[in-house]
């Protein structure tokens, strides 16, 4: 039974495939009549041989051929590598530091003035105080969304609130939470 079933499906197959070769031989010689070609020759025969192109000359010379290195007799003692003592040479001292090639900007250059602001005067939105049922907008991702406060929790700095538009429930901290 199985056999029978892989024989039926080869057979289809070879079928199928015999067809789509017979349709690309057609379309292949439809091409060749097109383009001048006959049909039956060896298209191997009427390409135009080409003439392989040497590889590039090298810019250096060759090397001088010559025979293995001479070899070192016996009688003379190998030197041995002497490492130099450390008073000997002392190591130069840097003045300033090399030059750093960073795309952006400097480390420092953000973060001095972000950290400078908050304790020279406190945000408006942080001496706001929110009462629950509120209309607030609060900031999410990209987008600002309209809400009614829900709770707050002063002691975190946390308000938790719940969007007008799908009755979701989230919880913000106070910096992100302006009145409507």
């Amino acid at each position: 039974m199985q056999n029978d079933m892989k024989s039926t499906i080869q057979a289809a197959v070879a079928e199928e495939v015999g067809k789509a070769m017979a349709r690309q031989l057609d379309l292949l010689e439809q091409i060749a009549q097109f383009l001048g070609i006959e049909p039956g020759s060896n298209p191997a025969s009427s390409a135009p041989k080409r003439t392989p192109v040497p590889p590039p000359a090298s810019k250096r010379p060759p090397a001088p051929a010559t025979g293995p290195a001479p070899k070192r007799p016996s009688s003379v003692p190998v030197r041995k590598w002497v490492k130099p003592k450390p008073e000997a040479a002392p190591k130069p001292t840097r003045t300033k530091a090399a030059p750093q090639n960073r795309r952006g900007r400097p480390r420092a250059a953000g973060r001095t003035a972000a950290v400078a602001t908050p304790n020279s005067s406190p945000s408006p939105a942080t001496s706001v105080t929110y009462a629950e049922g509120q209309e607030v907008r609060y900031k999410q991702g990209r987008g600002t969304f309209s809400a009614k406060v829900t709770a707050v929790d002063a002691k975190a700095k946390t308000v938790t609130v719940e969007r007008v538009s799908d009755n979701k429930k989230v919880v913000r901290p106070f910096d992100k939470v302006t009145p409507a």
